[in-house]
Formats: structure tokens, sequence, C-alpha cells
């Protein structure tokens, strides 16, 4: 499983590491569900998930977070990747250090209605991989579809 950090972190700049899991499904279009967030100054494209609460497992958590966010149970499938990314937030004022753990998943039943303002979208690997915030999880689509593509062609899926 491969690991990778994307950019580096400022001298004196104290950027909060914030662990998280997140999953990536993917249809039989050769798209890729992805959380469109409609906020007030942009339109984002992040993976499913979140950060992980103390005492929760990176699966726990990847099925709590997509239950609040869009209102969907999930199947946490193969651990993909971790991807960790030294950035800022909020028009480049706050510095942040997302840590991702990186799963396959698959959609269930719809069980909840989810969090205003957030939507599951479905774009064509190559768009969601353009269209995506974080540059970890750009990548994480990448390594995400490879292994899925892998696991299907085993017939594993």
């Amino acid at each position: 499983m491969e690991h990778r950090v994307f950019g580096a972190p400022r001298l004196g700049v104290d950027y909060g590491a914030r662990p998280g899991a997140y999953g990536v499904v993917f249809d039989d279009a050769g798209r890729a569900g992805m959380l469109f967030v409609h906020s007030p100054d942009r339109l984002v494209y992040i993976l499913l998930g979140g950060g992980i609460e103390p005492g929760e497992s990176e699966a726990e958590c990847v099925r709590r977070e997509v239950m609040e966010e869009i209102g969907y149970s999930v199947t946490v499938g193969e651990k993909v990747c971790v991807g960790e990314e030294y950035t800022f937030t909020r028009q480049g004022k706050i510095p942040f250090h997302p840590i991702g753990h990186i799963y396959l998943m698959e959609l269930g039943e719809k069980a909840a209605q989810g969090e205003s303002g957030r939507e599951l979208v479905w774009l064509p690997v190559e768009e969601c991989r353009k269209k995506m915030v974080l540059d970890y999880q750009s990548w994480a689509v990448e390594m995400s579809w490879e292994l899925y593509q892998k696991r299907k062609k085993e017939n594993q899926l």
C-alpha cells in the first residue's frame, strides 16, 4: 500500500494534523462518486468521508461520515492508500495537514436525508481527478481506480 505526501510544511507553521478516512466508489460506467459541496464562495469536490473521531476505527469513520453527508449506508472494502497534504484552507489563511486513509467502498441503501448543501455526484474518473480540491485526494482517486480495475479483472468485486 502506497503512502504519499503532497507539499511541504513551512518552517514555523503549525498545520494541525487531521487524520481522516475516506471511501471511493465507482459505477459500471467508470465514474467515481464524489461529494459535491455547495460552499458560499465556490463549488467544492472532495472524497466521501472525513475526520476520525477519538476511539473510532477508519472503517467506522467512513460509514459514519457518508451517512451524515449523503444519507447512504456503505460497505467499506479494501484499503487503497494513505495520502497527506500540507496546504492552507479558506483563501490560504488556515494551515491544514489532512492525513487521508483511503478505502474502496460500495454504496448501500439511502437511509437518511444527509447534510444540506452536500450532494453525491458521479463524474468520469479523469474529470473527477481534475476537479478535486486537494492534490492527495486526486491522487487517491487514481490509486483507487487502478485497484478497482485490478480487482474487477480478478473477479473480486
